[in-house]
């Protein structure tokens, strides 16, 4: 008999996994309505990183005055965004990269900076401490890991 509600009970948890909603791992780090409430920070560009795609980078209102300024480092909470696309007017949005600047001592080999590697659809594909974000933006010298130069 408990052989049987083990089988029965396994059964169902496997099916409740086919019936899971999408998106349930969006970015909580990225709001919806960035666009409005982020500030433009660099205009369309191409990108030799971020796999040669054109990019325009958003900045939270607690970034944008010191990172447009290169007022270094930037303040805990601070948010950047690359919204990219293959397109040179920058329309149609592929991916995003984020930077969050964590909490002091999350990451502090890296300034504490937090990553997501994003989908089109802000779907979180790759989250915390990514290696290859780390490597390239510790070659950024003194725009605290922004590449801002």
């Amino acid at each position: 008999m408990a052989t049987r509600r083990a089988l029965v009970l396994s059964s169902l948890l496997l099916l409740g996994g086919c019936f899971q909603q999408s998106g349930t791992n969006i970015s909580k780090l990225l709001p919806s309505d960035y666009q409005a409430s982020y500030q433009v920070a660099r205009i369309c560009r191409l990108s030799v990183a971020h796999n040669s795609n054109y990019m325009v980078v958003y900045a939270n209102t607690l970034a944008e005055s010191d990172y447009l300024g290169g007022n270094y480092p930037l303040p805990q909470g601070s948010t950047i965004v690359t919204a990219e696309t293959d397109r040179p007017d920058c329309m149609g949005v592929t991916g995003y990269t984020l930077m969050f600047k964590d909490v002091l001592g999350y990451n502090a080999a890296a300034a504490d900076w937090h990553w997501q590697k994003l989908d089109a659809q802000r779907e979180v594909l790759q989250d915390g401490r990514v290696q290859e974000c780390i490597d390239c933006h510790a070659s950024c010298g003194p725009y605290d890991y922004t590449c801002a130069h």
